[in-house]
């Protein structure tokens, strides 16, 4: 505020005008817009690193397991030892679920492939229970996602033949094959981690000459 002999000259602020709001809105909310799928997209590659790390570590816990019993691999509850239980003597923790898993009351994410269990069922000649029994382990899966209602079972059935084998009509009602933006993470008996797209995996499971999950085939 001035003076001015006797005139007093008061300065006042200027407000926005509605116009100006509105249009201060729409500049928020295109930012906004251009944002979300950014951030969406990092939280979603941050998951599928997460379920990747997790699965590294599986592998390791395997490799450990088999070098202490012989070469035989973590078995599943038909065995009377979950792989769950053999994993944690090695110090695994926190890495038995994924963070894009939303069913909170199923312990563990992943599941084991029920072929390389002794004899499985629907399969009973079959013995891929220890590693120097399966002829190509970089070929092989070993773990993945299970489907979020797919719960009560530390394995798949894929050998179990009453519920189709493992073709391309049933692998997906078990497997979560796109828990990661259409893709899933896979672990090989020789335990490395492969992401890799339904489209890919289906054309494994059409052959019947494919050891993606029977080792002898």
């Amino acid at each position: 505020m001035k003076t001015s002999g006797s005139r007093i000259l008061v300065r006042r602020a200027r407000a926005f005008t509605l116009i100006e709001l509105l249009v201060a809105i729409a500049i928020i909310a295109s930012l906004a817009g251009l944002l979300l799928p950014a951030i969406g997209t990092a939280r979603a590659k941050a998951s599928s690193i997460r379920c990747v790390s997790n699965l590294k570590q599986f592998g390791l816990g395997c490799m450990m397991y088999s070098g202490d019993y012989a070469d035989q691999l973590p078995q599943t509850s038909h065995q009377g030892a979950s792989w769950i239980g053999g994993l944690a003597r090695y110090g695994l923790t926190n890495v038995y679920k994924c963070p894009s898993d939303k069913n909170k009351t199923r312990f563990t994410s992943y599941n084991i492939n029920d072929f390389l269990t002794p004899h499985p069922f629907g399969a009973p000649d079959a013995n891929f229970n220890r590693l120097n029994s399966l002829p190509a382990p970089a070929e092989t899966l070993h773990f993945t996602q299970a489907l979020e209602d797919f719960t009560g079972s530390d394995h798949f059935h894929f050998a179990d033949a009453g519920s189709g084998g493992f073709g391309p009509t049933v692998f997906p009602k078990e497997v979560a094959v796109e828990s990661h933006r259409g893709s899933a993470n896979y672990l090989f008996a020789d335990g490395h981690v492969d992401r890799t797209r339904w489209s890919q995996i289906r054309s494994r499971l059409e052959p019947r000459a494919t050891r993606f999950i029977r080792p002898d085939f």
